[in-house]
């Protein structure tokens, strides 16, 4: 099978399956932009500010509290095919961290901003932002029973060039300044002429492995996507939480150890 465009979206590695309708709506997001004309950059961009927005997932206005139980602190990253990433770590008070990523790739010299700094860059570009309500306003609080790991994520083909996106709200009772593997090039996501890649799960373990780098390496040796994510998952112990979603020109896949709410629209020719 070619593919003639793609998107493939998930709500976390072990996010409930019965709210796929997020990703779905999500991915329904991104294509619509790439029959439009858009590129899929910005198709998993927006993707991804679609699952930031929805509070059943750990991202953004779903995000979870840190351990003083007051703080929320974002991370989040995107990829070009081209080699273009941009990165953003431990924001606070951003519904939409994955609008800084963005903003890094696309206007900054830089390719990972954290902090304060990240937030000083949004006002010096202008970015656009929607302040994130604190824990006082009840919004976050009542999301933190959830099983859901510190990703949500997207990747997409528009026919041409491929792209990933991904956003984190950190792990429930996180110390302060923890930053996981989204916003580390070739860890929670990597993408290259062949392909996309995007992890979800234990951040500290993808990150060791550097893991989406190491599994976009397989599909340059001919690997199936499939046959990948079920290689990637095996690389950790049972304990380990993980996910994957990846698009090729040929093929996409999707799978978790446990459960994941994802969802795709392909297109082939």
């Amino acid at each position: 099978m070619i593919l003639k465009r793609a998107i493939i979206t998930h709500g976390g590695a072990g996010s409930n399956p019965q709210h796929s309708d997020g990703p779905k709506s999500a991915a329904k997001v991104g294509m619509d932009l790439i029959k439009k004309g858009e590129s899929s950059f910005e198709a998993v961009v927006q993707a991804v500010r679609c699952l930031e927005s929805d509070p059943r997932f750990n991202a953004g206005f779903g995000s979870k509290l840190r351990v003083d139980g007051r703080s929320i602190q974002l991370d989040a990253s995107c990829m070009m095919c081209n080699g273009q990433f941009g990165a953003v770590s431990c924001v606070e008070g951003i519904q939409n961290p994955v609008d800084l990523a963005k903003g890094v790739l696309l206007h900054s010299p830089h390719i990972f901003i954290a902090g304060k700094g990240a937030r000083f860059f949004a006002e010096e570009q202008n970015i656009p932002i929607i302040c994130l309500p604190g824990p006082d306003e009840g919004v976050t609080d009542k999301n933190n029973e959830s099983p859901s790991c510190d990703t949500v994520g997207a990747v997409a083909f528009d026919g041409t060039t491929f792209a990933a996106a991904l956003s984190s709200g950190g792990l429930h009772k996180a110390s302060i300044g923890r930053v996981g593997d989204v916003p580390l090039p070739g860890c929670g996501l990597f993408c290259g002429p062949i392909g996309a890649v995007a992890c979800t799960g234990d951040g500290e373990f993808i990150a060791l492995k550097i893991l989406a780098k190491e599994v976009y390496g397989w599909l340059e040796h001919n690997m199936n996507p499939n046959e990948a994510v079920e290689k990637a998952i095996a690389l950790f112990d049972d304990s380990v939480d993980i996910g994957l979603i990846i698009v090729t020109k040929e093929e996409m896949a999707a799978n978790a150890r446990r459960d994941m709410a994802w969802a795709h629209i392909i297109e082939s020719k």
